[in-house]
């Protein structure tokens, strides 16, 4: 197979190979890998990008499509950072821009046809952010203790108030009703004739 093909036919040859590798990777192994090798050596002389899918299952030295678990496995190694360094050091060099240094895991895909190891590193995942869980009442407590106390006392003084009105206006009510009674009693004396026991006796 010729390995020149002119740039306006490049896309559908392209094609036409990863589709070819792809039908026949459980069937032809041996097959599918060689129209993947086709496929990569295509790509790179006309110096077109390896698309990331494809560096994630297509192995890039023998063409062997990896699947986990068919012969190829998969593992991941844990973030790594700043190692040997002192704390306050490392601190200060990650504010000059060392930071990019640092990334995600990394993907580890083992071919299981011809044993080459693939890297992948992945991006460094977000920083999860604490919430305050202390309760709604300790926090308005941590706040404004002032302004609980204060609105605490100004509720009471209308209370005072309202109790000192009602108790006035019960005795000044219960004085009424007593003037109204001693009035009542001069009056039925005052209509009674003056007679008494000697009166009669006398007549």
């Amino acid at each position: 197979m010729s390995s020149y093909v002119p740039s306006n036919d490049l896309s559908p040859t392209l094609k036409f190979l990863t589709d070819a590798g792809h039908l026949l990777a459980t069937t032809s192994p041996q097959i599918s890998a060689f129209c993947m090798r086709q496929r990569d050596k295509l790509a790179f002389e006309h110096k077109l990008p390896q698309p990331e899918p494809q560096r994630e299952h297509v192995c890039g030295r023998c063409g062997h499509i990896m699947i986990p678990g068919q012969g190829s496995t998969l593992s991941f190694k844990p973030k790594t950072s700043l190692v040997g360094r002192p704390r306050s050091v490392a601190h200060q060099k990650l504010k000059g821009g060392l930071d990019k240094e640092q990334h995600g895991p990394t993907k580890v895909l083992t071919c299981g046809h011809c044993g080459r190891v693939t890297e992948l590193k992945l991006p460094t995942p977000a920083r999860i952010s604490r919430r305050d869980t202390r309760p709604v009442k300790s926090l308005v407590k941590a706040i404004a203790p002032g302004k609980i106390e204060s609105s605490q006392t100004s509720s009471r003084e209308p209370q005072k108030t309202n109790a000192n009105a009602s108790s006035k206006k019960r005795a000044k009510s219960r004085k009424a009703g007593l003037q109204a009674l001693l009035e009542q009693s001069n009056a039925s004396k005052g209509s009674r004739s003056g007679l008494s026991l000697a009166d009669f006796i006398a007549k």
